[in-house]
């Protein structure tokens, strides 16, 4: 049996506008928390900071967790990431939404990202046998401009960064044709449902294929993540949100890994995907984003970091 973690926290970019605040002390407490509750010796746990946590380093690192396995079904591996998140447009046609979404590095190059089709690579090569958590406290979401907090939240910031004026060209040319293909696809139907119903039933119509439409990308989209593997993936929220930078108990922190510490500190570690998902989205009701949990329905109920046998 093998254990290896690895934590990438990174408040400081090389454009000082870009700067967070919570994402070294994220970090710091699911450092805390594997020592804790989970076993992780310092020697199982390599972690990034900052101007340490380059493309490059960030690459090396993956390699070095995806590596050492005993091969007994019982190699647990978690890669831990909080920093920016954005979108670029897609070049190679392998998503639903023609976006592709971005990890932020300390050095992040528009021109050469870390993309979700470059750890999709990385990730399809750990073996079946191996229990891998991926958990992203970034934001998918590099087109929201805006984020809009209830009162109650205060001194939040949203872990995204605007693309380049070109780039945001592109994706409003790319989010204006997805829109029309919605429509395209959605007119026929809509003549046929429309009838002699009354225009607010046709309006509810509307929306009910279109929630459908909405449903049929999804799909396609994660059709594309090898999510058949036994592989986890815990998300700060959708792809069209952001992820909050927030002051919580005392602190700068990322919501969604303050949110995951305080489940799993409350069943004193013992607690399943799901139920932990199910607690975080809890925990993050006064926030505007929604936590996710990708992976094979078998695994929602595997205890959170356990091997596969």
């Amino acid at each position: 049996m093998s254990k290896r973690a690895f934590l990438v926290g990174i408040n400081q970019f090389t454009r000082p506008e870009w700067a967070l605040r919570g994402c070294v002390n994220d970090s710091h407490a699911m450092r805390q928390l594997l020592g804790d509750l989970y076993g992780f010796a310092s020697t199982d746990i390599r972690v990034l900071h900052d101007t340490e946590a380059t493309a490059k380093n960030i690459l090396e690192g993956l390699s070095w967790l995806f590596s050492g396995y005993t091969g007994d079904a019982q190699d647990v591996r978690l890669f831990h990431i909080a920093s920016h998140g954005t979108q670029v447009a897609d070049t190679t046609s392998d998503e639903g939404d023609k976006l592709d979404e971005v990890i932020v590095p300390y050095d992040h190059s528009w021109t050469n990202p870390i993309k979700d089709d470059v750890l999709g690579v990385i990730f399809d090569a750990v073996p079946d046998n191996v229990s891998f958590t991926f958990i992203a406290d970034c934001c998918h979401s590099g087109s929201i401009n805006k984020v809009v907090y209830p009162p109650e939240v205060v001194d939040v910031r949203g872990r995204f960064i605007e693309a380049p004026e070109e780039m945001q060209m592109r994706i409003a040319r790319i989010k204006l044709q997805h829109q029309e293909d919605e429509e395209n696809w959605l007119a026929p139907r809509l003549a046929e449902e429309r009838g002699e119903r009354s225009f607010r039933e046709w309006l509810d119509v509307r929306d009910q294929i279109k929630e459908k439409l909405l449903s049929r990308f999804r799909r396609e989209k994660q059709g594309k993540v090898a999510v058949a593997k036994p592989q986890i993936l815990l998300a700060a929220c959708r792809d069209e949100e952001t992820a909050a930078d927030a002051f919580i108990d005392g602190d700068h922190r990322g919501a969604f890994t303050w949110s995951l510490n305080a489940a799993i500190r409350e069943r004193n570690g013992n607690i399943s995907y799901g139920d932990l998902i199910d607690r975080s989205t809890h925990l993050l009701q006064n926030y505007t984003q929604n936590p996710q949990l990708d992976c094979p329905e078998a695994l929602r109920g595997r205890s959170f970091l356990s091997p596969l046998v």
